[in-house]
């Protein structure tokens, strides 16, 4: 059996094992943080089929790790489009927030998403970004540009050995919002003077994604004002398919 980042229990998701924090034992990280608001975002009900343009997520607080309520609500409903909000609780208490925007599923025009110049993840070196993310790991990520406390862009690889919630397959819409959260800690620049957390994330499709592995091609922008960037671009095996923003808040590191 998979294991996976949350189990889903009495109307509450508790989280396991990979869903905790490598910073500390008692706080969610982002990346599950991120996948629940996403798929409770994409689990709104609708009149017609929708997919997820774009998702805004909100972290300026540490998520406890415990069971969780996971809560969304529409905030706009129409024909071709829906704005849809989902909050994360802790014993009744807002630690983060969503807000998703969905449209139909019709025909537009098609433009080839180009390919990126990177290996394919059958073909990268089995280097992953971090020690803990290697082979195997619920999140595994493969490493095809730049290196560790080496600044500027980096680029990776990123599948799930794991279910976000247990025994339900995640979309590759939620997929894909995880793979990129890390890219703050694969792109920028600062030196171990700083600690750099990531406040927000944003994530916007030009297209579905497909397949199980999601390429992060990240760089970031830091002008000594407190706070920076972090922009990517989202990729599958066919192509480009979306971008992210992150905005980092620096701090002295103690």
């Amino acid at each position: 059996m998979r294991s996976a980042f949350y189990r889903a229990e009495g109307g509450l998701y508790q989280p396991l094992q990979p869903a905790t924090a490598p910073w500390t034992r008692k706080h969610t990280n982002g990346t599950s943080v991120g996948g629940l608001l996403t798929r409770e975002i994409e689990r709104a009900p609708s009149d017609a089929p929708m997919r997820l343009a774009r998702v805004t997520i909100e972290l300026a607080r540490a998520v406890p790790l415990a069971p969780t309520e996971a809560r969304a609500r529409i905030m706009r409903d129409g024909r071709r489009q829906q704005l849809v909000s989902a909050e994360l609780l802790v014993d009744g208490e807002c630690y983060a927030t969503a807000v998703g925007l969905r449209v139909d599923e019709t025909e537009g025009p098609y433009e080839d998403p180009g390919h990126h110049n990177f290996p394919v993840p059958e073909d990268a070196p089995r280097v992953a970004v971090t020690s803990v993310l290697g082979e195997g790991h619920p999140m595994q990520t493969r490493r095809v540009l730049g290196a560790r406390d080496q600044p500027g862009p980096g680029a990776y690889w990123t599948t799930f050995n794991a279910d976000l919630v247990s025994g339900e397959v995640a979309s590759a819409t939620v997929r894909a919002v995880m793979s990129c959260d890390i890219a703050a800690g694969v792109a920028n620049g600062a030196s171990r003077d700083w600690s750099f957390p990531n406040i927000d994330l944003s994530v916007y499709f030009a297209r579905t994604p497909a397949g199980d592995w999601i390429l992060t091609e990240a760089d970031n922008d830091q002008f000594g004002e407190g706070y920076g960037q972090i922009n990517s671009v989202l990729s599958d095996a066919s192509g480009r398919f979306g971008y992210a923003h992150q905005t980092l808040l620096y701090s002295k590191a103690n």
